[in-house]
């Protein structure tokens, strides 16, 4: 009997609905397979990863070179030489700025500073005398940030020096993610309740508390692959009228979206959702802040969840989507396209892996090719034959489940084992 259900879970500062899941054990229909010898699928490994120097590290300026107004970059100059002492000091500015001019220069200035993190959001200014003064505020300061500091930098080297096995930059983003959803774990309390205390907007609690929110989530991304040689930005905006925030990475030449909190999900199988995505496909549900110079000052003073962003890029490559760079592509119910989904199949069972994808092309009708894989039976037939080709090697359980999500066409199978 197939049991279909809808699941849902809390997924960071909304609640999403998840893929639908289908349980599947029925014999499906026959179809011949072209068999293969075993010693064609071969596990692989970590260790046959070519060696490699890590890049020099990439120190973007997006934010900076984004700024029209000359004071407002005066601004972001005084705030780099101000954060290095050990307690802030009150900032004279060049001419006089507003609340919105003041914010533009510090998330500027965080944009492009990720690794500082100490400084916060907020501060407070007046103006006197043609100039506006403005003092920052520090998470901590004096020892307890030297402290932190070195806390910091050695858990930064720790990543470092563990990613040399990575030699493309697809796999070097591919391991900051991983990294960041291995270690560190979405603190709802302070998401839910606004309690934004201590480094939980920052990389710092990410690398070295082991706990954030999105914010801090995309600091890190952010620093992580820049320290791997990876342009990356960050970007302000919404998910269900609730504020969020994510990153676009750079991967040979164009642009990705990436939602690293969101790949943190409750349910493993979904890690890679949010993963080099094109806008098209991220602001389905995301929605970017509009940029600083497009915000009207009183419009800004009024919206509590606006922040603005200063650089954008637009994404539009679907080459490093990690579906599209491990999952066949199912084009059609014959024995050619048949045949590759049950290689990979087969290669998926050697090396052990908990779930096998497949992405549905945009030829076929998502919703038709999901019902014939799971509920016609297509997908018990691959594994069957798939075992018979491993000849016991390995052997895959045909009752097992099934997980669709629309906007990527894919469909994900979890993989049980026997022995």
């Amino acid at each position: 009997m197939n049991i279909h259900k809808i699941q849902t879970v809390a997924k960071k500062a909304l609640a999403t609905a998840l893929p639908l899941v289908l349980c599947f054990s029925i014999a499906g229909c026959s179809f011949k397979f072209k068999i293969f010898d075993n010693s064609d699928f071969k596990p692989t490994s970590e260790s046959e990863a070519l060696l490699s120097e890590i890049p020099e590290p990439k120190q973007t300026s997006y934010s900076y070179s984004a700024i029209t107004n000359e004071h407002i970059k005066n601004l972001y100059a005084q705030i780099e030489n101000e954060c290095q002492k050990p307690v802030p000091a009150e900032i004279q500015c060049t001419g006089t700025l507003t609340q919105k001019d003041i914010y533009e220069a510090i998330i500027a200035f965080k944009n492009d500073h990720p690794d500082i993190f100490w400084i916060k959001n907020t501060f407070s200014y007046y103006d006197y005398d043609g100039s506006t003064y403005v003092e920052l505020f520090y998470i901590s300061s004096g020892t307890t940030l030297e402290t932190q500091k070195e806390k910091f930098n050695e858990a930064l080297n720790d990543f470092v020096n563990n990613a040399t096995m990575y030699s493309s930059e697809y796999e070097r983003e591919k391991y900051v993610n991983d990294y960041i959803i291995s270690n560190c774990v979405y603190d709802d309390e302070a998401a839910y309740n606004n309690n934004t205390k201590g480094n939980v907007s920052t990389a710092y609690g990410v690398l070295v508390d082991g706990k954030a929110i999105c914010e801090g989530y995309a600091r890190a991304f952010q620093l992580l692959c820049n320290k791997l040689g990876i342009e990356c930005v960050s970007i302000a905006g919404m998910t269900d009228d609730v504020g969020h925030e994510w990153n676009c990475a750079k991967i040979d030449g164009n642009w990705y979206q990436v939602d690293v909190t969101w790949n943190d999900s409750q349910d493993d199988f979904s890690n890679y959702y949010y993963f080099n995505l094109t806008d098209e496909q991220m602001y389905s549900s995301h929605r970017a802040d509009d940029l600083f110079d497009e915000i009207e000052p009183d419009n800004y003073n009024n919206d509590e969840n606006l922040i603005g962003n200063l650089y954008v890029p637009e994404c539009n490559s679907t080459e490093y989507n990690y579906y599209n760079q491990t999952a066949p592509i199912l084009y059609a119910f014959d024995e050619e396209n048949d045949n590759t989904i049950l290689n990979a199949l087969a290669n998926s069972a050697v090396n052990g892996d908990n779930y096998f994808n497949i992405i549905v092309d945009d030829s076929l009708d998502f919703e038709d090719a999901y019902s014939t894989l799971v509920q016609d039976g297509y997908v018990v037939n691959y594994i069957e034959s798939a075992n018979n080709m491993l000849w016991g090697e390995v052997e895959l359980d045909t009752s097992s489940y099934a997980y669709k999500n629309d906007t990527l066409r894919v469909i994900t199978i979890v993989l049980n084992y026997i022995n």
